[in-house]
């Protein structure tokens, strides 16, 4: 058997991890999660650069977000805003002010909160249902991919956010390059996403939360730095991203585990104490990059 070729740094020292357990007709795009939720496609691993993908994949997977309608995400609306309150600060830093797009932008809860601290904002999304929710809050969204939006805006933004969108991605390096192309010289790149190197994946094995069937990406700190570097970024800091949960959020977020009910049973009187924890858990990946300037 052929090995795969690694979509990050295109070497073919590569080895299969898991065999794919996934039913794709049961392949879910939505966050209602089940036990099914956790099934992947082949799970491949890289020896040179220590990245983690799927392949095969279906082909033109991204099409499968176009029609979905997840009332589900909705209960996540109040953890996103929380969240971004934590994380526009650290954006600031590096950018004070200036145009966002947030690339899979969902309902646009992030740009809400992004708008409060001084931003311009604007957001790209394939979900029909999710791109008119957000333009329903006056958001500007674009319902179209990455490419023809760097054919129509080369060095538009200043700020470029990605939350738990770069593990969806086929072709992480083209779509880097494209974020790329639509940033500014100097501009930011923040995204959020799972380390598979970190403490929390080792010990829950394939267990861990990241292991779903929708995702077809997943980083290392290791993999990620080599993704940046090669599409013209640098990278200035990685922290932890905060997980701002409710009691409703955290039992849906469990709901792929058989050891659901008795963990909301340990946790329920601390959410009768205080209704809302921020849990900021090994792995959860906030990376923050910068676009190259010409010298």
């Amino acid at each position: 058997m052929k090995s795969d070729e690694c979509p990050i740094c295109k070497s073919y020292d590569t080895y299969q991890m898991y065999p794919a357990d996934v039913d794709v007709n049961k392949l879910s795009f939505t966050y209602s999660f089940s036990p099914e939720s956790n099934k992947t496609f082949r799970v491949v691993r890289c020896r040179n650069c220590t990245h983690v993908f799927c392949s095969p994949i279906q082909k033109d997977i991204y099409k499968n977000y176009e029609d979905v309608v997840d009332s589900k995400y909705l209960k996540y609306a109040m953890s996103l805003k929380l969240a971004a309150h934590r994380v526009l600060p650290v954006i600031k830093r590096y950018r004070p002010q200036g145009l966002i797009l947030d690339v899979g932008c969902a309902t646009g809860d992030f740009l809400i909160e992004a708008k409060k601290y001084g931003y311009s904002v604007e957001g790209l999304e394939l979900s029909r249902w999710s791109c008119d929710i957000a333009r329903n809050k006056n958001i500007h969204v674009y319902r179209k991919r990455l490419k023809s939006l760097a054919q129509q805006f080369p060095g538009r933004y200043d700020v470029i956010t990605m939350w738990g969108v770069i593990e969806h991605f086929e072709c992480p390096i083209e779509e880097m390059n494209y974020i790329n192309k639509i940033l500014k010289p100097g501009g930011i790149l923040a995204l959020w996403t799972g380390d598979i190197n970190s403490l929390s994946s080792r010990i829950l094995g394939r267990h861990w939360w990241y292991w779903q069937g929708q995702h077809i990406q997943y980083f290392t700190h290791q993999s990620l730095n080599y993704l940046i570097k090669s599409c013209d970024f640098e990278h200035i800091t990685t922290k932890t991203y905060p997980f701002v949960a409710t009691y409703e959020l955290l039992d849906n977020s469990l709901s792929r585990y058989s050891l659901r009910p008795w963990i909301m049973k340990i946790v329920r009187p601390l959410f009768a104490i205080k209704p809302i924890w921020t849990f900021r858990l090994p792995g959860e990946m906030l990376y923050i990059a910068r676009k190259k300037t010409v010298k």
